[in-house]
């Protein structure tokens, strides 16, 4: 897991961008919050891919002038997303991403612990959408967290084996990786731990694990 905050702009050139981006650069009547996120985001792209074991899958996420990147090895699907927890109305969007269970869970809680809730929700849901190829927004609610037999929350994924996890990064962020292995890998040696690293002139906010999947398979 990479993290780059604004400063990892100052590294953004356009010469660095692969031929899909180069064609997808914001014009100069973009909004400049539009273009502070590619610039980000491009640039800590081109830091994952200047580093050592680049070869693999990424996925990448920005948010208000910061970015993720989740790299695994190549075969693997992996998605990433990251969202700065800012107010919104948590019970009406609940409505529409999420399933009635979670959205109970969700109305029980206030204030700060709804609002750091919904937000992990919400990642971990649009991880799935990308690692998974699923469609946007119209299958959010299909996956996420469902109940256990033991009062807890287990994964609702996609058909597969799949594992994930979710940050607390400072105290604005909120962010999820999900990641599956190919099934000739499942049974082999555990997966190490998601490892974090800042891109090049950033800082990486204080990590804090705000929910663990270690395995569902559906």
């Amino acid at each position: 897991m990479y993290w780059a905050d604004k400063s990892a702009a100052d590294h953004y050139q356009e010469k660095d961008l692969s031929a899909e981006d180069a064609r997808r650069v914001p014009g100069p009547g973009s909004r400049q919050a539009r273009k502070d996120d590619w610039q980000v985001s491009r640039a800590l792209l081109h830091h994952v891919r200047q580093s050592p074991g680049a070869e693999g899958v990424t996925s990448l996420s920005h948010s208000g002038g910061h970015a993720i990147c989740a790299r695994a090895p190549a075969g693997w699907a992996v998605g990433a997303d990251l969202e700065r927890m800012r107010a919104r109305d948590e019970a009406r969007l609940a409505e529409w991403i999420c399933s009635q269970a979670e959205q109970e869970a969700l109305l029980a809680l206030e204030d700060t612990a709804r609002r750091q809730h919904f937000y992990l929700l919400w990642t971990l849901k649009e991880a799935f959408i990308k690692a998974a190829g699923l469609a946007f927004p119209a299958d959010m609610a299909s996956v996420g967290l469902m109940p256990d037999a033991c009062g807890g929350w287990r994964l609702r994924a996609p058909p597969g084996k799949w594992h994930a996890r979710s940050w607390r990064l400072g105290k604005e962020w909120m962010a999820s990786v999900v990641w599956s292995a190919p099934d000739a890998e499942v049974e082999g040696p555990p997966v190490g731990e998601p490892q974090w690293r800042a891109a090049a002139d950033c800082a990486l906010p204080r990590l804090a694990v705000a929910g663990d999947w270690p395995h569902s398979a559906s």
